[in-house]
């Protein structure tokens, strides 16, 4: 599996999640409840299967620096999903919106530092 298939694959994933994301973002925006369990869990679901991916690409195929980096993002905005998941959606208690800023602004910056590596690794190739 070369860098880009990698970063490809879980960029696709990724992006059925933002897809996802932003459903759930919509959903809990103005409103005084949490978003509905079933758009959590696919939300959860592609986020999960795409970070694996990242993961086997970054200590198995090798990354660039970028791409590196934009994997920590993506893990620091895991670790806000699941504990959004397990303090208060699970809890049944509302979640703040700041923190589903911080989630969703963490996992953008993220995911566009792994579109550009993405992207510099298909330009450089040889064909």
């Amino acid at each position: 599996m070369t860098p880009a298939l990698a970063l490809g694959l879980a960029c696709i994933l990724f992006l059925w999640a933002i897809i996802l994301g932003i459903m759930l973002a919509f959903a809990r925006y103005g409103k005084e409840k949490n978003p509905p369990p079933v758009l959590v869990w696919w939300h959860g679901g592609f986020a999960i299967v795409g970070f694996l991916i990242l993961l086997y690409g970054s200590f198995f195929v090798g990354y660039p620096m970028l791409a590196n980096f934009g994997v920590l993002l993506i893990a620091l905005a895991a670790i806000f999903g699941l504990w959004m998941y397990f303090n208060f959606h699970r809890k049944e208690v509302l979640i703040p919106i700041a923190i589903v800023w911080a989630h969703g602004a963490l996992a953008a910056v993220g995911f566009i530092l792994i579109i550009m590596a993405m992207l510099n690794i298909a330009d450089t190739a040889q064909v």
